[in-house]
């Protein structure tokens, strides 16, 4: 019976629309603020428990008002800390430094997600692990010789369709090496979308996006220099991401495609070019 009368409520909200204070979110926002200031300044147990009493139901609204009315689940997305969160923290930080060698690896975590950064969080982990162990095994075979690692990363692209997580990676002995791996999430889909998964099936878009790649190697920017005649072609798990204005963003490793004075490079593809060919 309860679920049946909880249906109907929401039903009839949906239905029946009914108008809400222009500060609607604002007050919702005053009250999280309220009651974060209450929890700090409690004493005692027994006003501790009011105050968790007070978050509950300040909760219970925050989860009850935007299922069953649309101007209230408008009117909290407008206020950032309540609006669909997908952020990376720092799962774990991994340091050494005797003396000769040295490493700071930050391991992140993407929270908020579903499936999609579960698998992203495993792969990333199994990454991390794998860069420390070898790591300390060339530690134990250099001696005193210098070994760094340092592995950093950031969110390079979060918009409605898509979440990007970049894991960059420096490895130090007698010169440095770059490398980066690059994790793209389909919001819509709660998928992680490799390169090849951008296109439709058939479609010739390694050949196009390989021209485009050897065309700008060949004619550079002045001071830039590329392997243009030993590059084979953009494969299907290529990094990349997409920009700001919306264009494929393809990287690659330092010395993979260019000198090592060139570190990592990137090549930015126009929408124009590749726009055709996507699912």
């Amino acid at each position: 019976m309860m679920d049946q009368f909880d249906e109907r409520i929401r039903r009839m909200a949906r239905e029946e629309a009914f108008p809400l204070p222009e500060d609607y979110a604002g007050r919702v926002f005053a009250t999280c603020a309220a009651l974060e200031e209450k929890i700090v300044k409690t004493k005692t147990h027994k006003t501790f428990g009011r105050a968790l009493i007070g978050v509950a139901a300040a909760l219970a609204v925050f989860v009850a008002v935007p299922n069953l009315s649309a101007p209230a689940a408008a009117a909290m997305a407008r206020i950032p800390v309540l609006g669909p969160i997908v952020e990376v923290i720092t799962f774990r930080r991994y340091t050494h430094d005797d003396g000769h060698a040295h490493a700071d690896v930050s391991v992140p975590e993407v929270q908020g997600g579903g499936s999609a950064a579960a698998s992203v969080n495993a792969d990333v982990q199994q990454y991390t692990d794998q860069l420390i162990g070898q790591f300390k095994a060339d530690c134990a075979q250099l001696g005193e010789a210098y070994e760094g690692l340092n592995v950093s990363y950031r969110t390079v692209t979060d918009t409605e369709d898509w979440f990007t997580l970049r894991v960059d990676a420096l490895e130090t002995q007698a010169s440095g090496y770059q490398f980066s791996k690059i994790y793209n999430i389909d919001k819509k889909t709660d998928q992680v979308v490799k390169l090849d998964g951008l296109f439709k099936a058939g479609s010739n878009w390694q050949a196009v996006l390989t021209d485009e790649v050897k065309r700008q190697m060949e004619h550079p920017p002045e001071g830039e220099t590329y392997f243009a005649e030993d590059f084979t072609g953009v494969a299907a798990d290529r990094n990349y991401y997409f920009d700001a204005d919306g264009n494929l963003v393809l990287a690659f490793d330092e010395y993979e495609v260019a000198p090592g004075s060139m570190g990592a490079v990137e090549f930015t593809i126009a929408k124009s070019v590749y726009q055709a060919l996507l699912k």
